[in-house]
């Protein structure tokens, strides 16, 4: 369990163990190379995509990313290891089991369904990653949801209800995007009109 308000998005392998957040990212100065740090970054995108290669190329990631020509599917391969790859999607399940397992913990309750949160730049492919990865972690995802919406839903939840017209900007800063949304709440008169019988 994490005590911190964010687990970071990191997966490590270390002496036949699985390890996520804080203690994967203890491991990374000392074992780069069985690390994978933000693996939804790759997640429904080719290796030649720019912001692919930036982990490479900028970040100095120590694992090679290729494409399989029979499938197309995108790996890492763990460095000095021959047969040891991973697809981003197998690695973010592992990330969302881990998440679904934490919940269950702390819920006692079981997890089936859930809605996952995706930067509003994401496409097809990289929503289609998104649902198999999920799927991998035996999920049900019932909706996709942009970031910045699903903050403004929950501050819509969080406040009572006024009468007044309120705008409130969402500022969602990332360790590598940034997103900023303004939304206007108001109450919404609903009309009601009475059927005969």
């Amino acid at each position: 369990a994490e005590s911190k308000r964010k687990t970071p998005g990191v997966i490590g392998f270390y002496k036949k163990e699985r390890l996520f957040g804080s203690n994967g990212v203890a491991i990374l100065p000392r074992k780069p190379e069985m690390v994978y740090v933000n693996p939804y970054r790759v997640v429904g995108r080719t290796p030649d995509h720019p912001l692919v290669t930036e982990l490479t190329s900028d970040m100095y990631y120590p694992y090679e990313i290729y494409s399989d020509p029979d499938g197309g599917l995108t790996y890492f391969k763990e460095a000095g290891q021959v047969n040891v790859s991973y697809t981003p999607e197998e690695l973010t399940a592992m990330l969302l089991l881990h998440a679904k397992e934490q919940t269950e913990i702390f819920g006692g309750k079981t997890v089936k369904d859930c809605v996952l949160t995706i930067p509003s730049s994401f496409t097809q492919h990289e929503r289609e990653g998104v649902y198999a990865a999920a799927a991998i972690a035996g999920l049900n995802v019932l909706s996709l949801m942009e970031e910045n919406t699903a903050a403004a839903l929950q501050y819509a939840i969080d406040h009572s209800k006024t009468d007044d017209v309120k705008y409130v900007l969402f500022y969602n800063v990332g360790a590598t995007t940034t997103q900023t949304t303004i939304v206007r709440y108001s109450v919404y008169a609903e009309k009601v009109t009475k059927t005969s019988n």
